[in-house]
């Protein structure tokens, strides 16, 4: 054996001394070499980087290697080769290259090869130099997340029992760069009483890798703080078992869910209806009240749904993305007037704010608030009704005044001077037809001042009906022994039916509606026309008619006539109360009235109660 080992030595010896062989395994084992002379002039070379400054293409050979190097970096370098030229030290240190292309690393290990040469191995270390600054930039940031966010690493011997931990040290409420260690009987008495049994079952519990538990720290004045452990990994260390985890103070996040639970609930459950889309109207979110207004289950996931198909008031997209224009014109918030209505929630009407804010990730989202004015919509109606009533009243005042001034002054003249008339007129005839004058103005006086009377009773609400058992052909009857004298006038037709009908009624008022009605046909029907008085019996319901062959009523004033002061024709006279009258009768009857006509062809005027009400 020591024959072969010795044979072998010598055969190792003489491959050595082969040059052949000495280039050969210089190729294989050394990075770039350069042989630099005192000049700082490469002789020798042996190249395997490739690098902006460095490679196969720079004419290397030859050339001063400073020359090759960027300021200050060749400066430096030349330091570093003159102290070893003069003290006959190795340089070993590490460089930064800086090229357009980047930033690369390397180490350069000079030697003194005699008083001529150094020798300069070049050892690229760029690969390895930026894993090690990520690693680094990775480790720090590590460090300032676990800060930030109240995380330590703990060990806990399962033998011993002590526990070994870096980084926040929710005992001591700072964070440790060093590793501490802490017995568990130490750290159970940190623990709320109620959460040490758990605590220590789960942290000897030695299947439980990848578990979780959140516990409690009380300790002292100090307000109870909040804390998950985490189990990720058990191991054996020299024979005993080691289980490691991390743990995180929650109590920040805690009280932060606990607000964001409390906001979230107060949106959900607001008496306003909220909801939240994409710009592109894909829904976010719906809370109660629009759920409930646009009749969305409320266990309905809306995420993704499209705005036209969920809310009731986008009936297109056309009309969602027309929001969005307005909400853009108006700096991302635009204020509008809804009138869709909610039937079933009795909403008329609302007040709408839509405006964008952008989520944790970034993404625009559009939230609107609808807010009900229904009651507010209601009371505006209502001051517009008022306004106009006033206004309507004023005009009324005014046509009042003015319609009475020539009613009233008309009937009077005549009086007044008839009355003198007759004083002086000794003719008994005369005296007669005179007298005869006299009676129909004051008819016409009385009736005037009796109609506004009447209208003044009216509207205090101080008419009273009193029905008894009356005859429906009586009351005709009664009606046309009253006209039946008249002349100069229409004749009059009353339709007795074939069957009386006895019914519960006010005879007073059922014949003042027929009077004002044939006095009002009579007014506007010439002498040779025609007026007809009749009724119908339904099961339900009575209905009276008076149709005329008068001059008719023309379509657009067939509502108008039963306003009070209305009249068709102002050459006609009379105080335009009639028909308002007979309408206030008719309503407090739980009745309608109305008419049919056609101008130039007469008119027909109905009176219909309930027979319940009569």
């Amino acid at each position: 054996m020591g024959k072969i080992k010795e044979k072998r030595l010598k055969m190792g010896n003489r491959l050595l001394k082969d040059f052949a062989v000495m280039q050969k395994v210089l190729q294989l084992t050394c990075d770039t070499l350069l042989v630099l002379d005192k000049e700082n002039i490469c002789r020798e070379l042996i190249l395997k980087t490739s690098n902006p400054v460095i490679n196969e293409r720079a004419e290397i050979l030859g050339k001063n290697f400073m020359q090759l190097l960027p300021l200050p970096l060749s400066s430096e370098i030349e330091r570093e080769i003159q102290y070893v030229r003069s003290t006959g030290e190795v340089s070993n240190a590490n460089y930064d290259l800086p090229t357009d292309d980047g930033m690369y690393y390397f180490k350069l290990i000079v030697q003194r090869l005699d008083e001529d040469y150094v020798i300069c191995q070049y050892r690229d270390i760029t690969q390895r130099s930026n894993m090690k600054r990520r690693l680094k930039s990775a480790l720090t940031a590590q460090l300032e997340v676990g800060k930030v966010a109240r995380i330590n690493l703990w060990s806990i011997n399962m033998d011993s029992g002590v526990i070994s931990f870096s980084g926040f040290s929710n005992l001591q409420q700072r964070h440790v760069q060093e590793p501490q260690e802490i017995t568990l009987e130490k750290l159970l008495s940190a623990v709320h009483p109620d959460d040490r049994t758990r605590l220590e079952k789960f942290l000897f519990e030695r299947q439980s890798v990848e578990k979780s538990i959140e516990y409690r720290l009380k300790m002292g004045d100090r307000p109870i703080e909040y804390i998950r452990a985490t189990k990720y990994s058990c191991r054996t260390e020299q024979g005993q078992l080691i289980v490691d985890g991390f743990t995180q103070n929650i109590s920040d996040f805690l009280k932060n869910r606990n607000e964001l639970e409390m906001v979230l609930s107060v949106v959900y459950n607001a008496p306003f209806s909220i909801h939240a889309n994409h710009l592109d109207g894909r829904m976010v979110f719906a809370n109660k009240e629009c759920r409930m207004q646009n009749k969305i289950p409320m266990g309905l996931d809306v995420t993704n749904l499209s705005v036209n198909s969920v809310l009731q008031n986008f009936a297109s997209q056309k009309s969602w993305d027309e929001l969005i224009e307005e909400i853009n014109h108006n700096n991302g918030i635009n204020r509008y007037r809804c009138d869709h209505t909610y039937p079933d929630m009795d909403i008329i009407g609302s007040e709408c704010y839509s405006f964008i804010v952008q989520n944790g990730i970034g993404q625009e989202i559009v939230w609107t608030i609808r807010r009900d004015i229904s009651d507010q919509i209601r009371y505006e109606q209502q001051l517009l009704q008022s306004k106009e009533a006033a206004e309507t009243s004023e005009k009324l005042k005014s046509a009042f005044i003015s319609n009475m001034n020539h009613e009233i002054r008309t009937p009077l003249s005549a009086i007044i001077g008839f009355s003198n008339i007759i004083a002086e007129t000794p003719d008994p005839i005369l005296r007669k037809e005179y007298g005869k004058i006299l009676s129909s103005n004051s008819t016409q006086l009385l009736r005037l001042v009796t109609d506004v009377l009447e209208m003044s009773e009216m509207e205090s609400g101080k008419i009273n009906l009193l029905p008894e058992k009356v005859s429906l052909n009586g009351i005709l009857s009664e009606l046309s022994l009253s006209f039946g004298e008249l002349k100069n006038c229409a004749s009059i037709r009353f339709h007795l039916a074939p069957q009386d009908a006895v019914l519960n009624m006010d005879r007073v008022r059922i014949i003042q509606l027929l009077t004002n009605l044939i006095n009002n046909a009579l007014k506007f029907t010439p002498p040779d026309g025609l007026v007809n008085v009749g009724y119908e019996l339904f099961p339900n319901q009575v209905r009276f008619y008076v149709a005329d062959s008068g001059i008719g009523i023309a379509k657009e004033k067939q509502q108008a006539i039963f306003d009070r002061f209305y009249k068709v024709d102002e050459r006609y006279h009379g105080s335009g109360l009639g028909l308002a009258i007979c309408r206030s009768i008719v309503n407090q009857m739980d009745g309608r009235i109305w008419v049919e006509s056609t101008e130039g062809e007469g008119a027909t005027f109905f009176i219909e109660i309930p027979i319940a009400n009569v």
